[in-house]
């Protein structure tokens, strides 16, 4: 990583990554995704606000060009240290993860090797915020991707700490303590909806849910589902994004279903994708990307 000073309130820092790598996988990952107001891609550009000892800073992902790095690009009134943030953004982007593991492993596999050939840089999009990206997770239980995100920019807008940043970029997503005893209506939310959101908050505030990344991924879909609103594709999801679980799947997941379905020419219903998804094992998570992201896929849909 090297990080020099670009004009008196921009750094820029370049973040290598383990090769191969493709910016652009993840970027058509987070793109519907984003939080408005929060974060944005625009371009071939990801963007985001935080804020740091009450001031604000921007921070903008780009490709290097060089086969090598990201470009990380800061603007801030402070020169405080980046550390955390280049941090956050590494394990976002999953720069330091090494896919040959998984392409040695799935590329063996009948159902999906072709694609995950031909795709060998395909990575699995992690998070900037553990809390912020399982609230967006619980938000798009059996909505679409659109919805999920109006709503998480809603959120936002009505709970989040504003700030000034000359940009579009003047929310802070909020925390577990302000969502957990906030006003959710008139978001889009169903009730049943709102209470598990609050729920969740509360559980992540008192301790009772560990957002941190060791916790064995069996026992956290078991502890996860003990809160009411929660099932098995929310917590497999939360594993993969939020906890760094290379070994979850999201069976019931529509997508995943669709997508194997169409490259195998079958018609497995979600037990079955559990049976098939063992031999994917103990690289689950990154097959399930392939097949949200299949090129075959996303072309006919």
């Amino acid at each position: 990583m090297t990080i020099g000073a670009t004009s008196n309130n921009a750094r820029e820092a370049l973040v290598s990554y383990v090769q191969p790598y493709s910016f652009q996988q993840l970027l058509d990952h987070l793109r519907p995704r984003t939080t408005p107001g929060v974060e944005r891609v625009e371009g071939n550009i990801y963007s985001r606000v935080t804020v740091h000892a009450g001031i604000p800073r921007v921070l903008q992902v780009e490709d290097a060009n060089d086969g090598r790095h990201l470009r990380i690009t800061t603007t801030s009134q402070s020169n405080d240290n980046l550390t955390d943030d280049l941090d956050r953004l590494r394990y976002l982007f999953a720069v330091d993860e090494d896919p040959s593991f998984a392409v040695a492993h799935l590329s063996q596999d009948p159902f999906i090797g072709r694609l995950v050939t031909q795709r060998p840089w395909v990575r699995v999009p992690r998070c900037w915020d553990p809390f912020e990206t399982s609230i967006r997770i619980i938000i798009g239980q059996q909505i679409s991707v659109a919805a999920a995100t109006t709503i998480s920019g809603r959120i936002a807008a009505r709970l989040g700490q504003q700030v000034s940043t000359g940009s579009g970029l003047n929310r802070i997503f909020p925390s577990p303590e302000i969502l957990a005893n906030a006003e959710l209506n008139d978001m889009g939310l169903t009730e049943r909806r709102k209470t598990t959101l609050q729920n969740f908050s509360r559980a992540v505030t008192d301790g009772t849910i560990d957002l941190r990344r060791s916790e064995d991924l069996d026992e956290m879909e078991k502890h996860w589902c003990t809160l009411p609103g929660i099932g098995p594709w929310t917590a497999q999801v939360a594993a993969m994004r939020v906890l760094g679980h290379d070994d979850a799947m999201p069976s019931s997941d529509l997508g995943v279903l669709r997508a194997v379905n169409r490259l195998a020419n079958q018609d497995l219903n979600t037990k079955q994708l559990e049976s098939q998804a063992n031999i994917w094992r103990p690289f689950r998570s990154w097959a399930a990307q392939h097949l949200w992201q299949a090129p075959e896929v996303l072309g006919s849909t």
